[in-house]
């Protein structure tokens, strides 16, 4: 089985320079496999002295989880963290941030690019990512008894019945020496596939969102621009978003609104001014002045998102309405309601502020302008939503420190 997925993999990265379809993200990607091996030749001469440990993440997202667990582990002299990413988005967002000592993409797992990888990189621990699945790496690190663990799992009844090439998914899982979920009812379904490695930990990104609220953060033209209005933050939307928010958010009037889009394209961008017309300005316009007839403030920039949480009174995350909804937990930790679009069934801590009212899920215009409309308006909801998201962010937090506990126990 395993043979039929590694062939499965060959021969997808031998037609992979033929393959023309997609668009500026599959060409960045693509790109992204010609750059790893540049990465690890440089790697080869400015490595540094030490225990390197590896993160594998799809995107920043995920990144966003082991990121608690990576500043914990740089407090040891003797440590080097490289990161790869699956997602161009990923690798962009993060290949400069001085907290790592190495990034670059995942190579395709292939069984010669896993042996490449691992014979340069010579990682004394790897560290996979919730979902970062790859059969080919998994099996090469455990023949060469490097440890490995996969963290803020969670898995869903569908993971037993979906099949890579010849493979089942619980079948390989046991190649790794911890797997640390994200609940309980993780355990179980891999106990019941015959996996026997796992714990219950809570998501460690519940410590990465505590830590960017106790960090003093200011930005005083935001401030001056909301004096006292009650405000929206939108947060990683796409344009299948923006189809539902602009007609809805028309309605009001006085309401001060925040874009951060999840990502930075012009034709984004143009589509809100269009809309907007002269209510609108970029966070660097915003700095020159602010206009009087300014209500939404469009932020061109990355990495603000999850300090401007502060500033709002409701939040919307964006992508519901394409593949799946983006960090609700960033924008949750602030007591605030949460607004989604419906595709969010594979994550876990969505699931639960559902349950607990603090987040809600719409289809439609008319479902956005009900929760919109109470959560502006129903001061008894809004304090409800406070209690019981102070209550859920207590009692998910602690992975972190029992991550960083096996993983120095195996370094020693």
């Amino acid at each position: 089985m395993r043979h039929l997925y590694a062939l499965w993999m060959t021969l997808f990265e031998a037609f992979l320079p033929a393959m023309v379809f997609g668009g500026s993200k599959w060409k960045r990607w693509k790109s992204g496999q010609r750059q790893w091996k540049r990465d690890l030749a440089q790697l080869s001469e400015d490595r540094k002295e030490g225990k390197w440990l590896w993160f594998h993440c799809a995107s920043v997202g995920e990144y966003e989880q082991a990121k608690p667990v990576i500043q914990r582990m740089t407090k040891h002299a003797d440590v080097n963290i490289a990161v790869t990413f699956f997602s161009p988005s990923g690798y962009e967002a993060k290949h400069q941030d001085p907290l790592l000592d190495w990034v670059s993409y995942l190579p395709l797992d292939t069984p010669s690019n896993t042996k490449q990888f691992l014979e340069a990189l010579k990682p004394d621990m790897a560290i996979f990512v919730k979902y970062e699945l790859w059969f080919n790496f998994m099996h090469a690190l455990k023949q060469r008894k490097i440890p490995m663990a996969l963290i803020s799992a969670h898995f869903t009844d569908k993971h037993w019945t979906t099949q890579w090439p010849g493979i089942h998914l619980g079948q390989q899982l046991a190649d790794f020496d911890r797997i640390f979920t994200q609940s309980e009812a993780s355990c179980n379904r891999l106990e019941s596939a015959g996996i026997y490695n796992s714990v219950a930990a809570g998501d460690s990104r519940v410590d990465r969102v505590l830590e960017v609220v106790n960090t003093s953060y200011k930005h005083e033209a935001i401030e001056r621009f909301i004096q006292g209005s009650r405000v929206l933050v939108i947060g990683s939307n796409w344009p299948e978003d923006d189809a539902h928010l602009l007609p809805v958010l028309r309605r009001y009037k006085t309401l001060k609104v925040i874009v951060v889009p999840h990502e930075l394209k012009s034709s984004q961008l143009d589509y809100w001014k269009e809309e907007c017309e002269s209510g609108i300005q970029t966070i660097d316009e915003l700095e020159e002045g602010i206009r009087p007839s300014t209500r939404v403030v469009y932020v061109n920039r990355m990495g603000l998102l999850s300090k401007l949480y502060r500033y709002a009174d409701v939040a919307y995350i964006g992508g519901g309405f394409g593949k799946a909804v983006h960090n609700t937990l960033e924008a949750a930790v602030y007591g605030i309601p949460v607004i989604f679009g419906p595709s969010n069934k594979r994550f876990l801590e969505i699931q639960h502020l559902k349950e607990l009212g603090i987040g809600t899920e719409v289809h439609d215009d008319e479902d956005l302008q009900t929760a919109l409309s109470k959560a502006l308006e129903d001061e008894a909801y809004r304090k409800e939503v406070k209690a019981k998201s102070e209550q859920f962010i207590q009692d998910q937090q602690g992975a972190t420190d029992m991550i960083v506990e096996w993983m120095e126990a195996r370094l020693k």
